[in-house]
């Protein structure tokens, strides 16, 4: 019989097991580390943290691409024509002489050294030009290493702009995965070589590893201080407001049909004439009417969409358009700026819902997020622009885009995945993640019944008077893109690993309970639990509830599901 001092102990450990087991048994899902510095010279932007090479190099990145992350060498801050400073030192440059692992010479697929396009993302109203390699490096996430993930590493570089400038590259991309498992380089006569993605190297390969090979990510707004959210296998359901929208990949892009683009205001006067204006994709252009394939694209920054469309949203904004540049700049004396970024007016995005016809979803992107910082070295002087660049070619959307919305996808078996965008919460988002887990079947994820308006209603100021506030083409948001209300609880697809997960998730609490009482009543003190504890500063990599170490911004774990869980026996 156990000594009633050992009690507690025992019951800590018996815990300690349970979840070890739970989590094995589930997978569990990876949060990315966000960076404390934030990155121009068009944003600010958020970007992740990761360690590249062996021992790691903390290089910042922007994350969202697909097959290949992209970092910078040391010979990139050699070009002195284009600018005299070397901008990338400020995210980071990756040195393969200090790494031990660095494989550069085994893969014939270019790029070998040439130069020749180097394109970060989607669009291409940018041109990027680059000298570059393929090579396979280690990747450090905070522990958990990748080996063999796919790089192309760019000697030299810049990027041309419509007026004809040329600019230097600032930070690399993060690829997260792609429609394969990895990537295979063929060498003639001996065996292929692998490339890995760290989001697939999670799911098949790690000895603990996530539940699917998926992501989802809200990058959040520097400006705002709205934090970036990125988890491996999950998602934080506090970053998805109401429904989501779930449709096909294409290969290496994530398509979705745009049917319009309205001017709104979600509480107050309007600064326009009227509670809002609509038909503005199309405005100009009949050709649009029926609307326009656009690419989510996390690598690129700006709104990528045809020249009607941005003159249209322009004529009804204090802006200028400067041709260098290809955007609009806002004429700050113009008494209309202010009432327009800091009121609760946004832009209203409206989209084929789950790749029918017969559904829509919209995204609100408030003018906050769209009153943008142009820096050094595009600009001498700091300047606000407005982030729609005219393009004759694909049309996308950036991270101007995504500051305001939440993208995910989920690779499933690499021919029958969906990709998910939904509404994201302003400035007064709920900083405890509410972790959810995408399993390896999931065709879509659910979202939370939380208020897009009142994240946002501590940081706007509404003009005086009152309108009629549009209608949410979202819908009601009590329900979900699967129909079914938020009250339902989430769990996994699979009935027996979801018996699993609330079973050990019961079992874990009731023992934890029991060695607190226990402890508390012998010591005759209370547990000192923290208040505040960022997950960001966890020692492990995997971002789990410790049971001795609960705070208030412990992420609370949830198990996605699409259909409503009832009493399970273990």
């Amino acid at each position: 019989m156990l000594s009633p001092w050992l009690a507690p102990f025992w019951s800590g450990a018996t815990s300690l097991v349970l979840l070890s087991l739970c989590n094995d048994a589930m997978g569990r899902p990876f949060y990315m580390r966000w960076s404390d510095k934030t990155y121009g010279p068009d944003g600010p932007w958020n970007a992740v943290t990761i360690g590249v090479g062996n021992p790691g190099q903390e290089i910042d990145l922007y994350p969202g691409s697909t097959w290949e992350s992209r970092v910078f060498l040391p010979s990139i801050c050699s070009n002195k024509s284009i600018s005299s400073t070397c901008y990338a030192r400020d995210a980071g440059i990756f040195h393969p002489e200090f790494s031990s692992t660095f494989e550069n010479e085994s893969i014939s697929l270019g790029p070998n050294g040439e130069w020749g396009p180097g394109q970060f993302g989607a669009a291409d109203a940018v041109g990027t030009t680059v000298e570059a390699d393929r090579a396979l490096i280690e990747v450090d996430l905070a522990g958990t290493l990748i080996p063999d993930v796919d790089f192309i590493t760019i000697s030299q570089g810049y990027q041309t702009y419509p007026g004809g400038g040329n600019y230097p590259l600032q930070v690399g991309i993060l690829a997260l995965g792609a429609p394969d498992i990895n990537q295979t380089f063929s060498r003639g006569s001996s065996d292929p070589l692998n490339g890995t993605f760290i989001a697939s190297y999670l799911w098949k390969y790690a000895d603990v590893g996530i539940s699917s090979y998926s992501w989802g990510m809200h990058i959040g707004s520097a400006a705002h201080k709205i934090e970036g959210s990125l988890i491996l296998g999950g998602y934080d359901k506090n970053r998805v407001i109401g429904n989501v929208s779930a449709q096909p990949y294409s290969g290496p892009h994530f398509p979705i049909e745009l049917l319009d683009i309205e001017l709104g205001v979600a509480d107050g006067e309007s600064p326009w004439d009227g509670p809002g204006k609509s038909r503005l994709l199309a405005q100009g252009n009949s050709s649009l009417s029926s609307g326009i394939t656009v690419k989510a694209s996390p690598a690129d920054p700006y709104l990528y969409l045809p020249e009607s469309t941005c003159d249209a949203l322009a004529s009804e904004l204090p802006v200028t358009y400067q041709p260098d540049y290809g955007l609009y700049f806002w004429d700050e004396s113009d008494p209309r700026y202010l009432r327009i970024v800091t009121s609760p007016s946004y832009l209203d995005f409206t989209f084929n819902k789950d790749g029918v016809n017969t559904e829509k979803i919209s995204i609100k992107v408030p003018f906050a997020l769209l009153n943008l910082t142009l820096d050094a070295p595009l600009v001498e002087e700091s300047v606000r622009y407005f982030p729609c660049m005219r393009t004759t070619g694909t049309y996308a959307l950036g991270r101007a885009f995504l500051q305001a919305a939440f993208m995910g996808v989920n690779y499933i078996d690499q021919d029958n995945g969906n990709w998910f965008l939904a509404q994201a919460p302003g400035p007064g988002y709920s900083v405890t993640p509410r972790t959810t887990t995408i399993t390896d079947t999931d065709s879509t994820i659910a979202g939370s019944n939380n208020g897009w308006a009142e994240s946002w209603a501590d940081y706007w100021t509404p003009l005086s008077g009152s309108v009629d506030k549009p209608q949410d083409s979202n819908g009601d948001s009590d329900v979900k893109s699967d129909g079914k209300s938020d009250d339902s609880s989430d769990g996994l697809s699979t009935g027996a690993k979801a018996g699993i997960g609330i079973g050990c998730g019961v079992a874990g609490l009731l023992i934890i309970g029991l060695m607190v009482w226990a402890v508390s009543r012998r010591q005759g003190r209370k547990a000192n639990i923290p208040v505040e504890a960022k997950s960001i500063n966890l020692p492990h990599p995997y971002r789990q509830v410790v049971p001795a170490q609960l705070s208030a911004h412990t992420p609370i774990y949830e198990l996605a599901s699409s259909q409503k869980e009832g009493p399970y026996e273990i």
